[in-house]
């Protein structure tokens, strides 16, 4: 089995990390290389990491490859209340990727324009939300969902995108699980 991404992205982060006990190879690659974008090409068309490759069965996506591994697996229930946290988080992720690639492309995102209005929006009132499911104790559980938005907080301090002063259940969410070895494993500082 070999898990397909690169060291930065917070999507391959999440299944580097739930994936700890899981028998696998990772493979890094540089996905704006000539050489990783054929590798990407050859077992995903969509050009998007991360990718799992198991006993020739190509499967795309975080969360299809923690669907498909959990099931293969039976490793761990996840709730509708989770999917829900999940979609949370991957929303804001999302929103995040768009405008921090946007910025690398030199576009201005601070400007007052239709999508840059709607990715601010979902970000703020997706991180209001997990802070609230944070405070009330629904991301007590290491599990899936809890590892999902660990690395959606580091992955924006890593890449300096959000401030989370205003966020205290979210900031002492982050601060209760880094001392974890393996967030340390794939601390994606490690590769800079």
């Amino acid at each position: 089995m070999k898990l397909y991404g690169s060291t930065t992205s917070p999507y391959v982060r999440r299944l580097r990390v739930w994936m700890e006990d899981i028998d696998h190879e990772f493979v890094d690659i540089n996905i704006y290389s000539p050489e990783g974008r054929e590798i990407l090409l050859s077992i995903n068309p969509a050009l998007k990491i991360p990718m799992l490759v198991d006993n020739g069965q190509p499967v795309f996506d975080s969360r299809v490859i923690f669907s498909y591994l959990n099931n293969k697996l039976n490793k761990e229930a996840c709730p509708v209340a989770d999917e829900n946290l999940i979609t949370l988080v991957n929303a804001a992720n999302d929103s995040f990727v768009e405008m921090f690639l946007l910025t690398r492309s030199g576009v201005d995102t601070s400007q007052d324009a239709l999508f840059f209005n709607l990715q601010r929006e979902r970000i703020a009132t997706s991180l209001k939300e997990l802070d609230q499911q944070a405070a009330a104790g629904h991301l007590n559980d290491w599990n899936f969902a809890a590892i999902c938005l660990y690395c959606l907080i580091d992955w924006t301090l890593f890449r300096e995108l959000q401030d989370y002063s205003a966020l205290p259940n979210l900031k002492a969410f982050h601060e209760r699980h880094a001392g974890k070895a393996i967030l340390a494993a794939t601390d994606p500082r490690l590769s800079l």
